[in-house]
């Protein structure tokens, strides 16, 4: 009887340790200037934090990443940032900004290899 008891204690035991471990890895703490992007049995859920972020152990994934870094050239302040046109640039051209090229349109005509700065930037999105 003893042993039966001495096994149920340690299964009990190893039950408790193995939920402690789930609940303490299902906690995060994200710094001000990060987020946390969630993603659930491979669905994008959307960002989390700053502050205590509670993820699903095994079921929900965690990436970290840097706030407002969606879609920008790291070290690039987009406007006033200054490029070269590659192409002749009016309705529609390419510049290059820190390196990549981009589509680009201007109010009045530059020729290629003129120096150009930003003033505003459109993002065109689709639904996913």
């Amino acid at each position: 009887m003893e042993i039966v008891s001495g096994s149920l204690v340690c299964v009990l035991g190893l039950i408790l340790f193995m939920g402690m471990i789930f609940l303490a890895s299902s906690f995060r703490i994200v710094q001000e200037e990060k987020r946390l992007s969630v993603y659930r049995l491979g669905r994008y859920l959307g960002d989390k934090g700053p502050g205590l972020v509670m993820l699903i152990p095994i079921i929900d994934r965690g990436v970290l990443k840097e706030a407002g870094a969606t879609g920008k050239i790291p070290g690039l302040r987009f406007s006033g940032a200054v490029g070269e046109a590659r192409t002749p640039v009016y309705r529609e051209g390419r510049v290059v900004l820190a390196g990549e090229e981009w589509d680009a349109m201007s109010r009045d005509p530059i020729s290629a290899g003129q120096r150009v700065r930003v003033v505003r930037v459109i993002v065109e999105v689709e639904k996913e």
